[in-house]
């Protein structure tokens, strides 16, 4: 039985390295240029929103959340679909300082609220005003800074662990529920088989390797990003991944074998050495 859409999901975000992924530039700061405004398709801009918007697409799980990069326009959509919460539960999106920030919730208990976001700073650390990387807080559940969470229904109908006792999901709420970071050497889903990275195939797979091929920047970039579909530029980015590791892959010839989705997977996420 495969798992449910909420666990797919948080392991996805656990699995993306906490480090700074914005560059320095002098007096004007970090410049928000991250792989995540580049996918997301609005790069150079405050990207908290994008950060959480981007690890549903990853996954395949667009159509649960708006695609937006403002804080009060997804809890204004929240309110308005029935899928907003005073309470935690994992995979929400937690609306922070009266809609100024966001980050996705990844545990609570009955005092703390654990969530991790992008377009933030490390905890302890202080940025002047401005976010530079992924990371991971823990906050007061009852801080006057939380303002509330958009907890979306997830397609499968599988209601995520909650400390809501009246979710709409159908949930029954926990007192506590804690998804603890992922190792550095945290796997890579099962290889599907090859046939879902033919010229043309289309799945949820495709999506994946596609998420990797862009943040690992191999080939060609993505004029949109990535897609269900297997295209010809997929193909041109999957060889350029084989000819920098031509001795471990073999010819590049853009057949997606169970190295190849490994090796992608790794160097996306940072756990091999490019």
């Amino acid at each position: 039985m495969a798992d449910p859409q909420w666990k797919r999901l948080i392991e996805h975000v656990m699995a993306v390295p906490e480090r700074v992924y914005e560059h320095w530039s002098g007096a004007d700061g970090w410049d928000n240029d991250t792989e995540f405004g580049k996918e997301y398709g609005e790069n150079r801009v405050s990207w908290c929103v994008i950060f959480d918007w981007d690890m549903y697409h990853d996954v395949g799980l667009d159509q649960a959340v708006p695609k937006t990069d403002n804080v009060t326009a997804f809890s204004t959509w929240a309110r308005r679909k029935g899928a907003w919460s005073a309470y935690p539960s994992i995979g929400a999106w937690a609306n922070l300082d009266g809609g100024g920030h966001t980050e996705i919730v990844t545990g609570f208990d009955e005092r703390y609220v654990h969530t991790k976001g992008g377009n933030s700073v490390k905890a302890g650390a202080t940025d002047r005003g401005q976010g530079n990387g992924v990371w991971s807080h823990r906050e007061l559940r009852h801080a006057q800074r939380v303002t509330g969470y958009f907890a979306p229904r997830f397609p499968d109908g599988i209601c995520p662990p909650t400390a809501d006792p009246a979710d709409p999901r159908g949930g029954t709420a926990v007192t506590s529920y804690r998804v603890r970071p992922t190792a550095t050497t945290h796997p890579a889903p099962a290889f599907p088989g090859r046939e879902y990275f033919v010229l043309g195939a289309v799945s949820d797979h495709t999506l994946l390797l596609q998420t990797w091929l862009q943040r690992g920047n191999w080939g060609p970039p993505y004029k949109v990003g990535p897609s269900r579909t297997m295209t010809a530029l997929d193909l041109t980015k999957v060889k350029a991944l084989q000819r920098h590791y031509v001795a471990a892959l073999g010819p590049a010839d853009g057949a997606v074998g169970p190295l190849t989705w490994l090796y992608a997977y790794e160097v996306a996420y940072g756990l091999r050495a490019r």
